[in-house]
């Protein structure tokens, strides 16, 4: 078992450098879900900002027109 770990170990810490540094220009990175939550977001009728309260109105009068 601990055989078997130092491979993985050393295959990560001394391979995966090598390997992602030759596909650097492969490897193209994503939005996660929070980083799309928070561009997207408008804000709450509860927002203590105005301007987060009035993008909310904005945004819902904007999706209720659009039904």
């Amino acid at each position: 078992m601990v055989i078997v770990l130092t491979i993985i170990t050393i295959a990560f810490t001394f391979y995966a450098p090598f390997y992602l540094k030759k596909r650097i220009d492969e490897i193209k990175p994503t939005k996660n879900v929070f980083d799309k939550f928070v561009e997207e977001d408008h804000g709450y009728p509860w927002s203590r900002n105005q301007e987060r309260k009035d993008s909310y109105k904005k945004a819902l009068e904007k999706k209720v027109n659009e039904d």
